[in-house]
């Protein structure tokens, strides 16, 4: 590795690099509220309001989204794990202060006469700190690929280990169990084989490069906020079989961000999930598996239609839930949202699917309730040319699904006649 002194020129701005990197229109978004969501229940998930802004950019040309975009946001490791784990790497303080301006890693090629190894510049990495590439540029927390373990085995010492290194490179049968029930971090794998003792370069180009994870904007540009976005987010933590525990990393990374924090994100335009241009339209908004809050800034911006005397059509919600039905109608978010809705113009109230007692297909929507049962028929809702249904995106996978499932049995029908005819 190529250092240089930490304030070395030539260092690329973080949120330009990332710009370039995602071929998108990456802001450095601030945090600016943040709160615990009234629907976030004490004995369940944590589920939190998070407000990002772009006012103290002073941009020159608005920025703008609509109801239904995505929000890409950039996550961070934890700074625990990060020092963690360069600790296990046997990499000190001292070392990391310093500006890694180019990364040289061995490659095999094949010549006329035999392999050869040679080193050649990593070009995935920018000019940085080493702590900065496991901090910003990495996903350490995603489970090693068996390329990794296969690449690692050769710098474990104990024998068993190197073993056990290889049957999990080479069995995918067992390296599914093993990533199924560790749910294996960078960390907890070096730990879990503590006679690795790994060079850098030769672990940072195996680890893969964080990606963006993207959220449905819970809000809309209105007069009172025009240069924010709100997000809804569940704070995702899970224990592993062995008993372990992980946190999700995008959602705990927003969870932990303290109002003031700087957080790249973009936005992405949803083209399938949009409200009509026509606001007299009426709508049907079906959401069986991801909760209401993918639709959150469908009403919001309704209400901002209706300050404005704007002629709405009616909106019918059928909002599910994946968690136990009586302990979402109990929480004090559900009368936020039916104000909400009600606001919004959506005029039908909620009804709740749980997975027990959801059912959809593309020819009718069963809604069941402690009280009542509805059954709303896909082709007669069809039949309102005024009409605009609005499916979340498990919804129309499944109708995919179906679709692509009845042309290929019509397809083996229409091959079995053909046979028998001739």
């Amino acid at each position: 590795m190529e250092l240089v002194s930490a304030d070395a020129s030539g260092r690329p701005h973080f949120t330009a690099y990332l710009s370039k990197y995602l071929q998108e229109n990456v802001l450095p978004l601030k945090v600016t509220l943040k709160g615990v969501h009234p629907g976030s229940r004490d004995a369940g998930p944590c589920t939190i309001v998070i407000r990002l802004s772009w006012q103290h950019l002073g941009l020159n040309s608005p920025v703008s989204f609509e109801p239904g975009d995505l929000l890409g946001v950039m996550p961070e490791n934890s700074h625990d794990m990060v020092s963690k784990l360069l600790k296990r790497l046997h990499l000190d303080s001292n070392f990391t202060s310093f500006v890694v301006q180019r990364l040289m890693i061995q490659k095999k090629t094949l010549t006329m006469a035999g392999p050869r190894e040679e080193w050649v510049p990593y070009e995935n990495l920018p000019p940085a700190t080493i702590y900065e590439w496991f901090k910003k540029f990495l996903d350490i927390t995603t489970p090693p690929t068996q390329l990794l373990l296969s690449e690692v085995s050769t710098y474990a010492t104990n024998q068993t280990e190197k073993e056990n290194l290889n049957l999990l490179s080479q069995d995918v049968g067992v390296y599914e169990q093993w990533k199924h029930s560790n749910r294996p971090t960078i960390l907890s794998f070096l730990e879990a084989f503590p006679s690795l003792s790994i060079p850098p370069e030769a672990i940072i180009s195996k680890i893969p490069l964080m990606k963006p994870r993207y959220y449905s904007v819970s809000s809309c540009l209105s007069m009172s906020l025009p240069t924010s976005v709100d997000l809804i987010v569940g704070v995702v933590k899970f224990t592993t079989e062995d008993g372990s525990s992980r946190n999700g990393l995008c959602s705990m990374y927003l969870n932990e961000a303290a109002v003031g924090t700087i957080v790249n994100a973009f936005f992405r335009r949803v083209p399938g999930f949009h409200l009509p241009h026509d606001p007299s339209d009426p709508i049907i908004l079906v959401a069986p598996d991801t909760d209401i809050n993918p639709f959150k800034s469908f009403w919001m911006h309704r209400r901002e239609l209706m300050k404005v005397k704007q002629r709405l059509g009616t909106a019918t919600l059928f909002g599910g839930n994946p968690t136990n039905r009586e302990a979402t109608i109990d929480t004090e978010g559900q009368t936020e949202r039916q104000l909400s809705l009600k606001i919004g113009g959506i005029e039908v109230p909620i009804e709740y699917l749980s997975k027990a007692d959801k059912y959809v297909t593309p020819d009718r929507v069963i809604v069941d309730d402690k009280t009542t049962k509805k059954i709303f028929h896909y082709k007669q809702v069809r039949a309102f040319k005024s009409s605009k249904l609005v499916f979340d995106a498990s919804t129309t996978l499944l109708f995919l699904t179906l679709y692509i499932i009845i042309l290929t049995l019509l397809f083996l029908v229409f091959q079995i006649c053909f046979f028998y005819l001739l």
